[in-house]
């Protein structure tokens, strides 16, 4: 409904900060070069790094999660375990991102923001072809990437491949010179090579990027992976990744109120769905394909027949859909690649109006999960009263897939609406360590208060062994209270280094 205001707002944001860029870079750059593995140590443990702690998967480009190529201008791509980027003007990779005016899920780093204080020096492998030329590491503590909250700092490149070690609290030159240890980060931009307008210069083909910290008496060669480098060898770290309780096994409302969830490869189990401004073409196993249609063109609508139904029980948003053409959140045809909620609540007939729900390219993004309490749902410029979701009863429901002022094809396969996931008595924490190595202990606690918090007990002892793959530990409740419980894993390897990951989801538990 207010996409094109929003995405205009944004494309200005963008504009501003690109000239301020350019300004910088025209009045001079500091740079530093590649480095070498010190040749002193011959083993040692990985130092902390940004991904493997926060996301449990390094940057190592095994899979497609690691780097959203959708937001780079530049052809961008993942296989065969590097990043392949054409080193074009704007050929911006973002490490860690966020967009302002849009609902954050996953891996946004409004919602994990870089530990400045611990993560201060920035390593990558790269092979790229150009000599004499420069690249740049920008930062912004605000979402709307404006000059005013973002730094940087440039480094020289060599052609071939070389390992590139930038230690980013050294200094800031780049747009305000935000100092790295001013803030929380919830932007990082790698741009590899800083390319003139209109100019091409091959492929950059990078192997791994490290946000990490900085080298100490243990870690000499803090800037390198696991694994061997010349004479030096590094010992990884856990990776922990907690894969139950998860968001999609809590209740579903449609299956709770119809009897089956809204599967859209199904006419049956989507039958009282209604759509407006929307022309549907043939199903398929992606789901409805449809295209916007007039008046609203920009504006498509899917309407499910729901009952009033607390928004605090049913809270995590999901939804599966695809479109063709690229990831645009321009105001023009083929932009606008942005999903809404809209809803209303008890004791309004205002529509309760989300941000922006961002839709990346098929690959950069599988289901989203957008957990609708976690933070104010709303869109700036919603209607009052702004009652939002959380503590709400919510009489209707409506899901705009694609705010495209242009009719390209779009396919949704799913929505759900999901609950915590729930037990009685006893249920099972799922867990596995993507870095296992024979040895590995873990520690799974359990507590009523979330992440971060104290007061955690343990459900599996310190020392538990962990073997590689799944890992399951029996969850029960017995004495304790009945009522909300978030879970933490704790692995420690053979050499002492530790990971701690979350659930994300907490387990509501019952007699």
């Amino acid at each position: 409904m207010q996409g094109r205001t929003t995405t205009t707002r944004r494309a200005r944001r963008m504009t501003a900060t690109l000239l301020a860029v350019l300004t910088a870079l025209a009045a001079g750059v500091v740079v530093t070069g590649p480095v070498s593995p010190a040749v002193a140590a011959t083993s040692e443990p990985e130092a902390a790094d940004y991904a493997t702690d926060v996301f449990g998967d390094a940057w190592d480009f095994s899979n497609a999660a690691d780097i959203n190529t959708s937001s780079t201008s530049a052809r961008a791509s993942v296989g065969g375990g590097a990043l392949s980027v054409e080193l074009v003007d704007q050929d911006h990779l973002f490490l860690v991102h966020s967009v302002s005016g849009s609902l954050p899920f996953g891996r946004d780093g409004a919602l994990q923001p870089v530990d400045t204080a611990k993560y201060t020096r920035l390593s990558f492998s790269m092979d790229q072809p150009l000599a004499k030329r420069i690249g740049a590491v920008y930062w912004f503590t605000c979402r709307e990437q404006t000059s005013a909250c973002g730094g940087g700092a440039t480094f020289s490149t060599v052609p071939g491949r070389h390992t590139y070690d930038i230690d980013l609290a050294k200094t800031s030159t780049l747009l305000g010179k935000r100092p790295w240890k001013s803030a929380k980060m919830v932007v990082v931009r790698l741009d590899p090579v800083v390319m003139r307008a209109k100019e091409k210069g091959g492929t950059a083909s990078i192997d791994w990027v490290r946000l990490h910290a900085a080298p100490d008496a243990q870690h000499p060669n803090a800037a390198l992976p696991p694994g061997t480098t010349g004479t030096t060898t590094i010992r990884p770290r856990p990776q922990t990744v907690v894969d139950s309780p998860n968001p999609s096994q809590g209740a579903d409302l449609a299956a709770v109120q119809h009897g089956r969830s809204w599967d859209f490869r199904s006419a049956v189990a989507t039958g009282g769905v209604r759509y407006q401004d929307i022309t549907r073409l043939p199903r398929d196993s992606r789901g409805l394909n449809a295209r916007n249609a007039p008046p609203a063109q920009n504006d498509p609508r899917v309407l499910f027949p729901v009952s009033p139904f607390p928004g605090s029980t049913y809270h995590y948003l999901q939804f599966d859909m695809t479109y063709d053409g690229k990831f645009d959140l321009a105001d023009h045809p083929g932009g606008g690649k942005m999903a809404r909620l809209i809803w209303n609540a008890s004791g309004s007939g205002t529509p309760q109006i989300s941000n922006d729900i961002l839709t990346y390219d098929s690959g950069n993004q599988s289901e989203v999960t957008v957990d609708l309490t976690a933070r104010n749902p709303l869109d700036e410029n919603a209607l009052n009263p702004r009652l939002g979701w959380a503590g709400r009863t919510i009489t209707s429901l409506r899901f705009d897939p694609n705010e495209d002022p242009g009719a390209a094809v779009w396919h949704l396969r799913s929505l759900h609406l999901r609950a915590d996931p729930a037990a009685k008595g006893s249920t099972s924490v799922q867990f596995h360590d993507a870095a296992w190595v024979p040895g590995t202990t873990a520690e799974v606690a359990v507590g009523t208060r979330p992440p971060g918090s104290r007061g955690y007990v343990a459900i599996a002892a310190k020392g538990t062994a962990v073997a590689k793959g799944a890992n399951s530990v029996p969850f029960r409740l017995g004495s304790m209270a009945p009522g909300r419980y978030w879970v933490r894993v704790t692995l420690t390897h053979p050499d002492g280094s530790t990971s701690t990951s979350f659930a994300p989801a907490p387990v509501v538990m019952s007699r």
